[in-house]
């Protein structure tokens, strides 16, 4: 899982167009045990700065030309495990990848639920 230097996430279980979508706890495990697993951070980079997943590869959706340039740049034989701050971005960037062909789970919450479940 490298990083891509490139400058919200829904119901637990629930899978649809744009992949699955894991509660916290679900969502690392399935990624800790995933050989072909990217770790993607959606978030802006003052966001990722401040804390971020270990091993995640930072991918701003919100910046529209970036992100479509970084997402040329990802290996389709990957599984992408994304998440952003609380979740209405990682969605966004779900749709966009499982339309271009890539295997997509978000984690429900995002960050926050990820830092509330593992950090306590």
């Amino acid at each position: 899982m490298g990083l891509l230097c490139f400058t919200g996430c829904g119901s637990a279980g629930k899978s649809g167009g744009a992949g699955d979508i894991l509660a916290p706890a679900e969502y690392m495990k399935m990624l800790q045990s995933d050989e072909k697993a990217y770790l993607l951070d959606v978030r802006r980079a003052d966001e990722y700065a401040a804390g971020h997943l270990p091993g995640a590869a930072l991918l701003d959706v919100t910046d529209s030309v970036a992100f479509a340039r970084g997402v040329e740049l990802l290996d389709k034989e990957k599984n992408i495990y994304i998440y952003c701050r609380s979740g209405r971005r990682s969605r966004k960037a779900a749709d966009i990848l499982t339309a271009k062909g890539f295997k997509v789970t978000d984690m429900q919450g995002g960050y926050n639920a990820w830092k509330e479940t593992f950090n306590k």
